[in-house]
């Protein structure tokens, strides 16, 4: 009877351990001028860095980031952040043949239209809120970038606005 109450006691102290434990990882979805998925890893409670796949422009652009977190300090909530980082992508476009204006001569064309390698870096700064019964987080974000290729030799974008919602695990 001893060994069953002290592997009891064993058991749900390694369970209460499971759930002090935090959780560094994310997926998400993103929806805005870059729409995608995400994967996030927290390298601590300030800092993460985050990869994301978007499609934008008729192709796929690959982005990696890195990003800092700060507490937002309000009177209603202690679950509110902001973060700010930077980062770069690299991917493909691709547009109609009547489109473009300005000739590039990184651009091939196919029969349905041009395509193009770009890359480019990027900034990010967005809130989130985050909840603590359940593993999830909600954030708005501006990710601005600019982009050499593509349609054109040079393109800035400033307001590529998004919201997410994340999952941790």
């Amino acid at each position: 009877m001893k060994a069953i109450i002290i592997i009891t006691i064993i058991f749900l102290s390694a369970l209460t351990g499971l759930q002090a434990q935090e959780k560094k990882n994310a997926i998400s979805g993103r929806i805005g001028l870059s729409s995608g998925i995400t994967y996030q890893h927290m390298v601590d409670e300030f800092r993460g860095y985050k990869g994301m796949m978007s499609f934008r422009d008729g192709g796929i652009q690959i982005t990696a980031l890195i990003e800092n977190y700060r507490p937002l300090y309000l009177k209603f909530t202690d679950k509110m952040y902001y973060y700010t980082g930077m980062g770069a992508h690299i991917g493909f476009t691709r547009w109609p043949p009547k489109r473009g204006l300005y000739p590039n001569p990184f651009r091939t064309y196919n029969g349905s239209g041009h395509f193009a390698p770009v890359i480019g870096l990027d900034a990010i700064v967005g809130i989130e809120y985050r909840l603590d019964r359940i593993p999830l987080t909600f954030s708005l974000d501006a990710k601005p970038f600019f982009e050499l290729f593509g349609q054109t030799i040079f393109r800035l974008a400033l307001f590529d606005i998004g919201l997410a919602v994340k999952i941790h695990f």
